[in-house]
């Protein structure tokens, strides 16, 4: 894809980075952001090229499972999403490079997609339970762990859990062995949980299930920004100052919070 001429400015070739070697600051709130006022499901955050502006599009399903989008800009001072007819002329081009399987400027460094049907609980816990470990007994239970045994799970537990069961579709992107975005019966969307560097620099931030921030390199070296959870559509800026990510704090609210960025000097 061409990125529109407006976007592509700004994304001069920077050389690759060490993630260890990046510092990142504390993620600092920017605003409150209550999506039962956007109106569907958050799927995209952009950067304005001049990182002075954000964009956010919402995607409202009907009954028909017709997908209506609707479009909001904030600045950095606080103030919520305003509507707009449209996305900006810069979103399109952003979006395809922050999503774009391949690393900018770096056609080998790619992400593999893999899909599969998996056995999956259907209350299934996304940080892991004890099912989730294999366990089945508790601290009491004798070596083998049997079912029923030492306050571990009772029969009826078991049939109940091998009735939630169910296949579920589960498609998988991956960096090397990173797990850069998994989507369980739902439409895979590239961009969601991951976001580029700058072009050339091999960077990527993504969101791993249990919602931390984590920045890696080309090298699969990796830097946890100290301070981030529930983070969800993490996004770079492209000069790579900034990193900005919405933080779920209810069940329709988010924080808008920036990470400030300092790249290993050239």
């Amino acid at each position: 894809m061409v990125l529109p001429l407006l976007f592509a400015v700004g994304l001069a070739a920077a050389p690759q980075v060490e993630a260890p070697k990046i510092a990142a600051g504390q993620p600092a709130q920017v605003a409150e952001i209550d999506a039962a006022k956007l109106k569907g499901t958050l799927v995209r955050l952009a950067w304005s090229p001049d990182a002075s502006q954000i964009y956010l599009q919402t995607a409202d399903p009907d009954t028909r499972g017709n997908v209506k989008l609707r479009h909001y800009t904030m600045g950095l001072d606080g103030q919520p999403p305003k509507s707009v007819d449209a996305e900006p002329d810069w979103a399109p081009g952003y979006w395809a490079w922050k999503s774009s399987q391949a690393a900018p400027g770096m056609a080998s460094w790619r992400i593999a997609i893999e899909q599969q049907q998996k056995r999956m609980s259907a209350v299934s816990n996304p940080s892991g339970g004890d099912m989730a470990k294999g366990a089945v007994g508790g601290a009491g239970s004798s070596g083998g762990g049997t079912v029923g045994s030492g306050g571990g799970m009772s029969v009826g537990e078991a049939a109940g859990a091998a009735y939630n069961t169910q296949n579920a579709s589960v498609v998988t992107l991956k960096l090397k062995n990173e797990v850069v975005g998994e989507f369980v019966n739902a439409p895979a969307l590239p961009g969601t949980t991951f976001g580029w560097g700058p072009t050339g620099s091999g960077l990527i931030v993504f969101t791993p299930p249990d919602g931390r921030l984590v920045l890696m390199d080309s090298e699969s070296r990796k830097l946890e920004v100290a301070g981030a959870k529930s983070a969800y559509l993490p996004a770079w800026t492209t000069d790579g100052k900034r990193i900005a990510y919405l933080e779920k704090s209810g069940r329709k609210k988010f924080l808008l919070r920036v990470v400030d960025v300092t790249l290993p000097a050239k």
